[in-house]
């Protein structure tokens, strides 16, 4: 991507390729009865058929090839996991918070530490959806991934991976599109966050660690989330922006102009 040219007044105004908040809002109302049905169905159903004919016959026999035949592809779609790691998503938040920090940017600051509400929220719907019975410690323990055993070792939905990627890689890519002065660079922006979100949920399917079902409830709660988030930031841009022009208005009112004749000199 070219380097990014940012507005000058960045802070006061929004960028090219950013979303109106009627449509973040609508995404969040679709995506949040999706996530309800979904967690709704796991609670009684562990998996579907198709899902587990995809495991069984596809994924497990793919991944098995790939391992013997091609390691150095296997460590590659293990990196890309790791991307949507908790420890590398909490990491990418405070170095992308301190940085607009660093750049005089408290606002996106703000929101980038908003973001990392994917945390209790993908541990509040495991702790739901998981049908064995999660005590505090258990829960706790899964956080720091003590003795080997992680979130997704005592829950399966949704897939965390999936859930962090969605709001990290969104919001950058929102923050991108917030200070970009051209529209196709906020484009470009989410259309690298897509691929990244959608390559890492992938291998997380390909690893055998998730059903397509979980992704799935990842991508919902994960952009419930993010629409949320972005919907409330633009909104308040929006109304800081109609307050300035308030005031600017009221200081310097502009009367009706009248027209004035001009003197023509008169003859001595």
């Amino acid at each position: 991507m070219s380097r990014l040219v940012v507005h000058d007044d960045a802070a006061q105004r929004l960028g090219g390729a950013v979303p109106s908040p009627a449509a973040a809002f609508l995404v969040a109302v679709l995506a949040l009865p999706a996530l309800f049905w979904l967690v709704m169905l796991k609670r009684t159903t562990v998996y579907t058929a198709p899902e587990e004919w995809l495991m069984s016959n596809v994924v497990a026999v793919a991944h098995s090839w790939v391992a013997s035949n091609l390691p150095p592809i296997e460590t590659v779609i293990v990196g890309i996991s790791g991307l949507g790691s908790g420890w590398f998503v909490a990491l990418a938040f405070a170095a992308l918070g301190l940085l607009a920090l660093a750049r005089g940017r408290r606002d996106l600051a703000l929101l980038l530490a908003l973001g990392t509400l994917c945390f209790p929220m993908e541990w509040a719907l495991k702790y739901f959806v998981s049908s064995d019975a999660i005590n505090l410690m258990a829960l706790v323990s899964a956080m720091f991934n003590v003795n080997d055993i992680g979130l997704d070792d005592i829950a399966d939905f949704p897939a965390g991976h999936a859930l962090r990627a969605t709001v990290l890689y969104g919001l950058a890519a929102f923050c991108v599109a917030r200070l970009a002065h051209d529209h196709r660079q906020g484009q470009i922006a989410y259309a690298v966050a897509l691929v990244l979100i959608g390559a890492i949920s992938a291998t997380r399917i390909y690893l055998g660690a998730h059903y397509p079902m979980d992704v799935l409830g990842g991508w919902m709660a994960g952009g419930a989330l993010l629409a949320i988030l972005v919907a409330i930031h633009v909104l308040r841009v929006d109304e800081r922006q109609r307050a300035r022009e308030a005031a600017e208005a009221a200081a310097h009112p502009r009367g009706r102009r009248v027209a004035v004749p001009r003197r023509t000199p008169t003859e001595g």
